[in-house]
């Protein structure tokens, strides 16, 4: 199984820690691509930390933004472009593992979610957990009414804790720590303008594709995040809530939480 690992970069503070989480894996990655979208004169600085990784391949490049995204949509837009440049990045590989700069992955992480697409064979995408996002503690996974005219779209119920832990279906995900088929990441288009993230919107194709996606809840990654200057953990074990979008119009959703 080739596995090429991609790892968008915008806060370098962090980059450290997650890089000993992906390099410590059980599971060696041997192929990373890491695309940079932050100021010009830091490339330099993420380029000789990466260069440092004893991997088979790595490959840093700065991404094609032009200024810094401080808004959710603007936000939205980078992830397109920085996914939709990172596509025509990879040339040779079966699955696509996705990690962010935030993310602090559990050493066994990368074993666990192979060991779900040898286990079943409609695997297009598996993730673990993670919480934490845009403000609000809920988990970054998602199950829709509809895969073919989503009206309602729910985050899915936190069971990091249950024993034994399971492998549920689920309709989409976050890319904080996704086992991704990399034909359906290549095929797809990323976009955003309807509402949706591009991750969502990724998970809804591969479904559309006719595959499976699946969350792992024996992979609890713990989120980074930056509370009045001073960082926090979000473990993924922390209680959660539950996040609701219903369709209203065009691109516009309603959030109840």
């Amino acid at each position: 199984m080739k596995i090429t690992t991609i790892l968008p970069v915008s806060r370098i503070d962090l980059l450290d820690r997650v890089l000993e989480s992906l390099i410590n894996q059980t599971y060696k990655p041997e192929n990373l691509i890491v695309i940079y979208d932050g100021p010009k004169d830091k490339f330099v600085e993420v380029r000789n930390k990466i260069s440092e990784l004893k991997l088979n391949h790595v490959l840093c490049v700065q991404s094609t933004n032009i200024g810094c995204a401080l808004s959710i949509p603007d936000r939205r837009k980078h992830i397109v472009n920085i996914h939709n440049q990172i596509k025509e990045l990879i040339a040779d590989s079966d699955w696509i593992f996705s990690i962010e700069d935030d993310g602090i992955l559990p050493l066994d992480s990368l074993k666990r979610l192979v060991d779900v697409v040898d286990a079943y064979n409609d695997v297009g995408m598996v993730t673990g957990v993670e919480l934490g996002r845009w403000g609000v503690q809920y988990v970054g996974a998602w199950v829709v009414d509809d895969v073919e005219n989503i009206k309602t779209i729910t985050s899915v119920e936190n069971k990091t804790l249950q024993i034994p832990t399971t492998v549920e279906e689920i309709d989409a995900c976050g890319l904080y720590c996704a086992l991704i088929r990399s034909d359906c990441y290549k095929q797809h288009i990323f976009f955003a303008n309807n509402g949706l993230g591009a991750d969502v919107n990724l998970g809804i194709f591969i479904r559309r594709q006719g595959f499976k996606n699946y969350i792992d809840w024996g992979i609890p990654v713990t989120h980074v995040t930056n509370k009045n200057g001073i960082e926090v953990e979000i473990p993924a074990t922390d209680a959660s809530c539950i996040v609701t979008m219903r369709f209203l119009t065009g691109n516009i959703w309603q959030v109840s939480h």
